[in-house]
């Protein structure tokens, strides 16, 4: 066997579909979910993009629902409605449902999926061998490679590798709402995001009549070990906030509520040789920003391009496996910002314990890839790009300190070490941005003066590349110190 995954969830099924649709022998091995705790999850439409690329389709004939945008009321803000770009959108799904949906994906790929399987041991001594039960019989599976997909549980990473947060505990108290007429909200597809003075609450729907409805506190404040506790603490919270008390207001609730722990967590490595940590068996932040099941599949998608180049060519490992691990280490790095600036924010409008812990934690002070969306703002990317609108001729050179460095990146579905360029703003080595050649690029700069010629140089020697796109990383590269004016 190739490639054993220990769970099926979205990156468990993720990576079994990329894997086995690469050639590769995958069994997923896992329990069966249970229904009745499943959450609502709200996937952005980056997410969609993503499941392309993974090979997943048919959203939209398995029923579920498209979202156009977000309802946020957050700090001292009142309302708004934030909508997807125009023509972008994304879904709410009903997480047993959307599992269910993946395992079918999995399997029309080839994959091996052994459902109500509990799995006991991993061995490894000359081979790695999953130990795991299944109607009562033990059975073992040889393995090349193992990838822990178990999500919080972490089979694997609870094994010495999963490290804690610092931070204060938080829990998920989740009750489910119906109602038979409309949701009282103009755009009834939207997740209601809003902050209050003891925690963030957020609404998904999955249907035209049923709504999830989260709250998130800290349990060493909030009372929440007992069942009556935890009932008592969602009614009384749900009660003061002021999106989420209106939506409920003359609705149902089906069935009783429940609780998740949501407390954030990471892993001294994500990656060794033989095992994986995937998805939230590698690290969790706090979901404030919608982007659980989207870091799923992208921590899937880099662990099955690894996994494929290591069965491909054993002299990848070494370069396989630091990119995974940067990648993962980054990934949670940005979540981890962006979580704290988002809660700078409440803490402003509600200066109490449960935002003040969360509001100290820093941000990520490494940038490993460029974040694109952050540099459609920076001050010194529009700036070159005002520059480049305003001359006639460009004359560029590379500055001083740019320099270059052999790092692991992805070409296609394989792990490959190629040039990066270094400078202060990236000190980890940078190469594409929106699937633009940095060093290409950077390369037939000084050779060009006008930007049309620049443009049709480089996409005769690089994939073609949309001219925003371009502009974006020609900006980059002056704006961040790679590239410089000859008369600077």
């Amino acid at each position: 066997m190739s490639v054993v995954v220990i769970g099926a969830g979205p990156a468990g099924c993720a990576a079994a579909r990329l894997l086995a649709s690469w050639g590769h022998d995958v069994t997923v091995l896992a329990r069966r979910a249970s229904a009745d705790r499943a959450l609502g999850e709200s996937l952005p439409p980056s997410f969609v993009t993503l499941m392309e690329r993974i090979g997943i389709t048919g959203l939209d004939a398995a029923g579920f629902l498209r979202s156009s945008g977000n309802t946020v009321r957050w700090g001292a803000g009142d309302e708004r409605v934030e909508l997807f770009a125009e023509g972008l959108y994304g879904y709410q799904v009903d997480r047993a449902a959307f599992d269910a949906f993946l395992v079918q994906n999995a399997k029309a790929a080839g994959a091996e999926v052994r459902l109500g399987v509990g799995v006991t041991a991993i061995r490894r001594d000359s081979d790695t061998t999953v130990v795991f039960e299944q109607g009562g019989i033990s059975e073992r599976l040889p393995a090349r490679w193992v990838l822990d997909c178990t999500g919080r549980s972490g089979l694997i990473a609870r094994d010495g590798l999963r490290q804690p947060e610092s931070v204060a505990r938080t829990t998920a108290i989740v009750g489910v709402w119906e109602r038979d007429d409309e949701w009282p909200t103009p755009q009834p597809s939207h997740t209601v995001v809003e902050s209050t003075e003891d925690g963030w609450a957020w609404s998904v729907p999955v249907s035209r009549k049923r709504r999830y409805v989260t709250l998130m506190v800290d349990p060493t404040i909030t009372p929440v070990a007992s069942r009556e506790g935890l009932e008592r603490a969602y009614l009384e919270r749900l009660a003061r906030t002021r999106s989420q008390s209106t939506l409920v207001a003359g609705a149902r609730r089906a069935g009783p509520v429940f609780a998740r722990d949501a407390s954030p967590y990471t892993a001294r490595t994500f990656g060794e040789v033989g095992t994986l940590l995937v998805g939230d068996a590698a690290s969790f932040v706090d979901p404030l920003s919608s982007f659980g099941v989207k870091k799923a599949l992208a921590s899937a998608w880099m662990a099955s391009v690894v996994v494929h180049s290591i069965l491909l060519d054993g002299a990848s490992v070494a370069p396989a496996l630091e990119l995974f691990n940067t990648r993962e280490r980054s990934m949670y790095e940005a979540l981890r910002g962006s979580a704290a600036a988002l809660a700078r924010d409440a803490a402003d409008a509600h200066p109490t314990a449960f935002w003040e812990a969360r509001a100290a934690a820093t941000d990520a002070d490494i940038a490993f890839e460029p974040d694109v969306a952050a540099l459609r703002s920076d001050a010194d990317v529009t700036s070159a790009f005002e520059e480049l609108r305003r001359r006639d001729t460009i004359r560029l050179r590379p500055t001083a300190f740019v320099k270059r460095a052999s790092r692991p990146t992805v070409r296609g579905n394989r792990v490959v070490v190629e040039d990066h360029l270094i400078v202060p703003a990236f000190p980890a080595g940078v190469r594409y941005v929106r699937n633009i050649d940095l060093v290409r690029l950077s390369d037939l700069a000084p050779s060009h003066d006008q930007v049309p010629d620049l443009f049709a140089a480089y996409n005769s020697v690089a994939s073609p590349a949309p001219l925003p796109d371009f502009l974006g990383a020609l900006s980059l590269l002056i704006g961040k110190g790679f590239l410089e004016w000859e008369s600077a």
